[in-house]
């Protein structure tokens, strides 16, 4: 089983030693603890994306070589005193090395993902790279003693822990969404079928309103089809017979299932509304970023209240369990990582919390 080194770094810094850390780089003390975590897999996975060559996993190798593991016992002795300034000043001339070219993007991407600066957020990864090298030196030693490919094998082995904890505005800046087999800038899926086009114009100023339009009728059809009630007329009442070739079984009637093809158009949008969804509570971190996702969790909400899944007939609401219990499972554990942030759960539970309560109670 591999090594988790995610949760060893955090244990490295967690605690007091978060703490001074945080009060090095201007973040406060209740908030620390959110932006380290936020930042550790960045440097995991830029050490990962390294050792996938053959050329950076033998220059990761003389690195290690050299590197001083022995920081780890004093931790808190070196952030609170003058060791301090000779900490950062080696983690920034290891930024570099981790971060190559992609350095002023993902920095830019941390920086709107966490909302501090680019000072506070460079000094961040400046004190937390030595730390991270020396945990990931330590277990590679002990591994195969700074051999390339044992170095490899240790950070490739990192794929399942690095690819929950880095959403993909990040995959997508550091260059590693192919290391975990994500597709990063992908737009969520919200229609399922495209309206015709209208001949384009260039002078026509209104021929952006056309989508909208097409996209309003879809929704009126959807909303009739899932509301309609059939017209009202006189019942004759004839004793029960035999059922004829031209005679309708009520029973069955009562139960009548939904289309197949409009069975797969619901899909689709369900589809589209988790994974935007998703896509949403991956990018929170923090309280400030908890609150900027709010609109676009409450649009998530009604998108699926106006889809009508409790109008369904029993037969289709069945149907869709097995296809909705993934996307509810992964919405599941993402809410539970949110809600341990300080402040989070109290912004974001209003807004999921019902949605949450009534898909659950449909998937079991």
């Amino acid at each position: 089983m591999a090594v988790n080194l995610l949760d060893l770094v955090k244990t490295a810094v967690s605690g007091s030693i978060g703490d001074q850390l945080g009060s090095l780089v201007g973040i406060d003390k209740s908030k620390s603890a959110s932006a380290i975590e936020s930042v550790v897999p960045v440097l995991l996975g830029s050490l990962m994306k390294k050792a996938s060559t053959p050329s950076g996993a033998s220059e990761l190798s003389k690195v290690f070589k050299e590197q001083d593991t022995s920081i780890l016992d004093n931790l808190g002795g070196l952030l609170g005193g003058s060791g301090a300034s000779d900490m950062l000043s080696m983690g920034t001339k290891f930024l570099p090395m981790l971060l190559g070219s992609s350095q002023s993007s993902i920095i830019s991407t941390l920086v709107k993902l966490l909302g501090y600066n680019t000072s506070t957020v460079t000094s961040l990864l400046g004190y937390l790279a030595p730390i991270v090298m020396s945990v990931v030196g330590k277990q590679a030693k002990a591994a195969g003693g700074f051999d390339p490919g044992a170095i490899t094998d240790l950070l490739k082995g990192q794929s399942n822990f690095l690819g929950k904890a880095l959403p993909n505005e990040l995959k997508g800046a550091m260059g590693v969404a192919d290391l975990f087999g994500s597709k990063v800038n992908e737009p969520a899926r919200v229609t399922t079928t495209a309206p015709a086009k209208a001949p384009e114009s260039s002078g026509n100023p209104l021929a952006w309103l056309l989508p909208l339009i097409a996209l309003a009728a879809l929704g009126y059809l959807g909303y009739t089809f899932f509301n309609q009630k059939p017209a009202e007329k006189p019942v004759e009442r004839k004793p029960a017979t035999a059922a004829t070739g031209t005679g309708v079984d009520m029973k069955r009637d009562s139960k009548l299932e939904l289309p197949s093809a409009d069975l797969t158009e619901l899909k689709k949008n369900l589809s589209g509304t988790f994974e935007g969804l998703t896509g949403v509570l991956e990018g929170i971190t923090d309280v400030d970023t908890a609150k900027g996702a709010l609109s676009k969790i409450e649009q998530a909400a009604k998108a699926y209240d106006g889809l009508g899944i409790d109008k369904l007939p029993e037969a289709a609401r069945t149907g869709l369990i097995p296809f909705l219990k993934p996307y509810v499972s992964k919405i599941g554990e993402l809410i539970e990582k949110l809600y341990i942030i300080p402040g989070v759960k109290d912004i974001v539970e209003p807004a999921i919390g019902p949605m949450l309560k009534t898909v659950t109670g449909l998937v079991g």
